[in-house]
């Protein structure tokens, strides 16, 4: 296997957003493992982080907001040979699909899931997500956040 197989595209964040830098880390440890492309599925929703599959090249799913979760995990378990990466944002993943999350660690199905947490939603430029610092104004919480924010390391550990 050549090295860098797993080409990137280029691809429409803004500048300075950390989703290239889990972009970069993907794409470099994916070769250093030397999976071939067609061994690796990298599955998202929708929203910033979840345009990851687009602009790396394997095999990739991208479905509806928050429901990257269930197919990636059918996948593994069609497929025990499979390499499963899954790419969400907090909103995507702690917001729409919160069930879809908590079943997942439940299942403790072998497959790696990557959440940028910006604490916004990215995609519609900023609203509140579950992650969101209490007080934390945005475009649609002008007058700051007033929930308590979800802490998904405690879920899982739970």
């Amino acid at each position: 296997m050549g090295k860098h197989i797993y080409e990137t595209y280029e691809t429409a964040w803004c500048p300075g957003c950390g989703n290239f830098a889990i972009l970069t880390c993907l794409k470099e440890a994916l070769e250093e493992l030397e999976l071939d492309p067609h061994s690796v599925l990298v599955a998202a929703g929708i929203g910033q982080a979840a345009k990851l599959p687009q602009y790396i090249g394997a095999n990739s799913f991208c479905g509806l907001h928050g429901r990257a979760l269930p197919p990636a995990t059918a996948a593994k378990i069609a497929n025990g040979n499979l390499t499963v990466v899954v790419s969400t944002g907090d909103g995507d993943t702690y917001g729409e699909g919160g069930n879809h999350f908590f079943h997942t660690i439940r299942r403790n199905v072998d497959i790696a899931h990557f959440v940028h947490n910006n604490q916004v939603y990215g995609l519609t430029k900023g609203q509140a997500s579950p992650t969101s610092d209490m007080g934390m104004v945005t475009g649609a919480q002008v007058e700051g956040s007033r929930n308590i924010p979800f802490n998904p390391m405690l879920l899982a550990i739970a």
